[in-house]
């Protein structure tokens, strides 16, 4: 009896020096960089369970550079809003369809998980604008997030998620 004792003391002392692990385990860490000439750079950080697809879904390779970002079994309660950013070139000829990056946070059941998913699009110099948000877009719907920055950018932070974007300096079309 003292040993089956001794075992469950063991156990529960492993357990709680494990627990506080997982308890202060940060946030997934998106960040898309589109400064550099050629398509953009994606970086995870502590997520083991995420694809990053380029394919023909977001990527128009005459017109547009883009991801999907998709993190396995992240907010499956869905806590975090399905939201996007549209970053605006002020230079283009027609305000109303200035946008030059779109950035999106949604959930996804592709994979049959209601998995996070974190996209973006980028034109392409000389391809055109996408749509530029309206003043008071529905939730859930793009905001305009003024003009492209080559700073970096949080658009989303909380304890699950922290999403950065980072764009290019717009050149005339």
């Amino acid at each position: 009896m003292k040993k089956i004792l001794n075992t469950i003391a063991s156990s529960s002392l492993a357990l709680a020096a494990l627990l506080p692990c997982t308890l202060m385990a940060g946030p997934i860490t998106v960040s898309i960089d589109d400064a550099a000439k050629g398509p953009p750079v994606i970086q995870v950080l502590d997520s083991t369970e995420h694809i990053i697809y380029v394919g023909a879904i977001v990527n128009v390779a005459a017109i547009e550079d883009g991801a999907l970002i998709i993190l396995f079994g992240v907010d499956q309660g869905g806590s975090i809003p399905n939201m996007g950013w549209r970053f605006i070139d002020p230079k283009a000829p027609d305000q109303t369809h200035s946008a030059v990056d779109i950035v999106w946070i949604e959930h996804d059941d592709i994979f049959g998980g209601n998995d996070l998913r974190v996209g973006f699009n980028s034109r392409k110099p000389g391809t055109g604008w996408y749509p530029t948000p309206g003043p008071n877009p529905p939730p859930g719907a793009d905001v305009n997030a003024g003009p492209v920055r080559p700073n970096w950018v949080t658009l989303y932070s909380d304890a699950t998620l922290v999403l950065n974007f980072r764009g290019p300096v717009p050149t005339a079309q």
